[in-house]
């Protein structure tokens, strides 16, 4: 009685493993550019951050996209925007002219 249970899951276990595709698995092989290799190379900043917005339903959690969100934050970070203000529009009884 006991075979006929192990045979039962046997077969079960094999059934389900055939289920699952491996395609999706992360290959082992390519190593994920960190912040600071993608804060030295902008062009391949640029690229991935590119790659990684065009497609966020696909890659946004994959690692290299994640770094280089986080090196494009902590390249932005601290950099002075120019404020664009319309002297004209400005108030003239508080002394702006």
């Amino acid at each position: 009685m006991k075979t006929q249970y192990l045979t039962i899951i046997a077969i079960g276990s094999l059934a389900l493993s055939a289920c699952f595709d491996s395609k999706h698995e992360v290959p082992a092989t390519k190593s994920t550019p960190t912040v600071d290799w993608y804060l030295t190379h902008n062009a391949e900043l640029d690229n991935t951050l590119a790659r990684c917005s065009n497609n966020p339903g696909e890659y946004r959690n994959q690692p290299d996209c994640i770094n280089a969100l986080q090196a494009a934050n902590q390249r932005s970070a601290g950099e002075l925007h120019p404020l664009h203000i319309d002297v004209d529009k400005l108030p003239k009884h508080h002394g702006w002219h």
